[in-house]
């Protein structure tokens, strides 16, 4: 099958039109870029970063991309210069080829899965009520119990839609591929955050100097620096503490075994823990 046979010519969405100075130069020199990762792990930080970049239009961007729309490839072809959208997409080998023929580069931002389990269960509980899990959250009696169930996942007997909801190990197992993929960039959530949401000043310059070399941005180290130091925000709908390890604060030893039973192995390939004792 032809890559190409993806395109609709006929349904083409209009080209936006850039206004500004920065924006025509963004449109003809810019790179094109799909901002990847799992629900939760750090998207809106990221985007965050491209948007401070004068190589993009900000207002062109969009979250819409998974893996299970049916004119995701159509959408892929219709990125420009300039432009970033973002989405959670597994990995599979047609995508790839999708990519790569598009002329996309791709950034991939992963965080500690332990962080991931309680920032998902708080958003579906508290955040995002048109969410199909958020009824059966919401009627838990503790936030012990949707922590856990973030962590084991929901059996398709307790949901409305009937539809099960996997558990964290085997939602990350589709990600896991892009760790280690050629043509994209693998950022950690950790590393991006800098000392506002406790990590490091010095790995947030880092990462955010390492984003520009592979979108072959050229951008001065000043910008560099001006960009970390307006990088974390909470305006994001999506946006709850955005620190460190907050995971030690909600686990009990039963999550703690719940999760090492899902997903230890997957939290050890994603380089978070060295073994099982913690």
């Amino acid at each position: 099958m032809k890559i190409r046979s993806y395109l609709s010519p006929s349904k083409l969405e209009r080209f936006p039109v850039p206004l500004t100075p920065r924006e025509i130069h963004a449109s003809l020199q810019g790179p094109k870029v799909i901002v990847n990762s799992m629900p939760k792990a750090g998207t809106h930080l990221l985007t965050r970063v491209l948007e401070l970049l004068p190589v993009f239009v900000p207002r062109w961007t969009y979250h819409a991309l998974v893996n299970k729309d049916t004119k995701l490839y159509q959408k892929i072809f219709k990125i420009r210069q300039g432009q970033y959208v973002s989405g959670h997409l597994t990995w599979n080998q047609e995508l790839i080829d999708v990519l790569n023929e598009a002329n996309i580069k791709t950034l991939f931002i992963i965080r500690d899965l332990r962080d991931i389990a309680f920032s998902n269960a708080y958003y579906m509980t508290y955040k995002n009520k048109s969410h199909r899990l958020h009824s059966y959250f919401k009627s838990l009696n503790s936030d012990e119990e949707r922590l856990m169930a973030s962590i084991v996942g929901v059996s398709e007997k307790l949901l409305k839609d009937g539809l099960r909801s996997p558990s964290l190990g085997e939602n990350a197992a589709g990600f896991l591929p892009w760790l280690d993929k050629k043509n994209c960039l693998l950022v950690r959530f950790e590393d991006l955050v800098g000392s506002s949401g406790g990590g490091q000043d010095n790995k947030q310059v880092e990462t955010i100097r390492a984003i520009t070399n592979h979108l072959n941005a050229d951008v001065s180290e000043e910008q560099i620096i001006q960009i970390a130091k307006n990088v974390f925000y909470k305006k994001s709908n999506t946006f709850r503490q955005g620190q460190i390890g907050d995971w030690q604060n909600r686990f009990t030893d039963e999550h703690k075994q719940a999760f090492k039973e899902v997903c230890g192995d997957i939290l050890i390939k994603m380089g978070y823990a060295d073994g099982y004792d913690w």
